[in-house]
């Protein structure tokens, strides 16, 4: 049988408010001895408190969601496990959705969030959401709780953001393989990854201008971040002239990885690379991965305390937190001395 707060109260001779004061970590006239037996009863009888009664009275249910598009994704699922112990440590579970990168799926998981009285969202959108932003937009402002946009945002929607610079990572990407020789250097993008542009696109042509070298139709291939539309992609770059290749997250990157090898090239030897996300390097045995990092805790520790300080304190005004992404140099760029390969 299930112990109760009132049966502990009544075998430890002390009030019900007492022994919840204890319980909840509350300040008390209680002694550090009841205290003490307070809890070794709790203990003995691995008494737990009920949430949702507790909910009726806090008008909080210390649970969090989290939507996001893609599970498998390991850049994702790696910033879910950051945040839920960040969850835990404060006392909060975390439920964990997957939309499959779609618009539809946003909406439903949160009504599906919402019908669960989660007290905040931390919300990474789906790619689709870029095709519907004003749909989006009049959604979240609609919302009755605190929520984070992470990672994906609206660049013109104020709310709570917390992101990388995409742009800037890319940038730097980019100009490490021309400061290596490379010229012709190929880059597979996710155009719909933000509002009319990719900004890691802009990275990449932004690198490429201000270098002088030429940036071809060609040499630019549409992905969606899944590892198929890497492997497609790099098809149509092997029938160009490019010596590298920059690819906009680590998911395709293992696309371009199965296609290289399939058509027995190897790198950097034929071709040289940079991913970004920087999250299967320890998982690679032959490749030792150039990348763009995006530190995942730091993305799961700040998003964490923007929800949290937004949800107890109503009145703070919405933080727009953008951070720094890093250049990880291993042995994936070969340094070419002239434009031919």
């Amino acid at each position: 049988m299930k112990i109760t707060i009132k049966d502990i109260a009544r075998e430890a001779n002390l009030s019900l408010s007492a022994v919840s004061q204890v319980l909840n970590n509350k300040p008390c006239r209680v002694s550090e001895e009841k205290k003490e037996l307070i809890r070794s009863i709790a203990k003995k009888y691995n008494y737990s408190p009920n949430q949702i009664a507790r909910s009726l009275v806090t008008k909080r249910t210390h649970t969090f969601g989290l939507i996001m598009p893609d599970i498998e994704n390991i850049f994702f699922s790696s910033f879910a496990k950051r945040l839920e112990a960040n969850c835990r440590r404060h006392g909060y579970a975390l439920i964990i959705t997957n939309t499959d990168d779609k618009y539809a799926e946003d909406q439903e998981m949160m009504d599906l969030l919402i019908a669960r009285d989660v007290d905040g969202l931390f919300l990474i959108v789906s790619t689709e959401s870029y095709q519907y932003v004003e749909q989006m937009a009049d959604r979240l402002k609609r919302l009755n709780i605190p929520y984070v946009m992470v990672d994906r945002v609206y660049p013109e929607f104020n709310c709570n953001k917390v992101f990388f610079n995409h742009e800037m990572g890319a940038y730097l990407a980019v100009k490490h393989l021309i400061e290596q020789g490379h010229r012709k250097i190929g880059c597979i993008a996710n155009k719909l990854s933000s509002v009319n542009r990719d900004y890691r696109l802009d990275g990449y042509m932004k690198a490429m201008r201000e270098y002088g070298c030429e940036v071809h139709d060609h040499y630019i291939m549409e992905g969606n971040y899944r590892i198929h539309s890497g492997y497609h992609a790099t098809q149509e770059l092997l029938k160009t002239d490019i010596t590298a290749f920059f690819v906009c997250n680590d998911m395709m990157t293992l696309g371009v990885f199965r296609k290289l090898h399939e058509s027995g090239y190897a790198i950097p030897q034929d071709y040289s690379i940079i991913s970004y996300d920087n999250t299967i390097a320890p998982f690679l045995s032959d490749i030792k991965l150039t990348s763009i990092e995006q530190n995942v805790g730091e993305l799961g520790d700040t998003a964490f305390q923007v929800l949290f300080d937004q949800l107890n304190n109503d009145q703070l005004a919405h933080q727009e937190i953008c951070l720094l992404p890093k250049l990880i140099i291993n042995a994936s760029v070969k340094p070419i001395l002239s434009n031919k390969r």
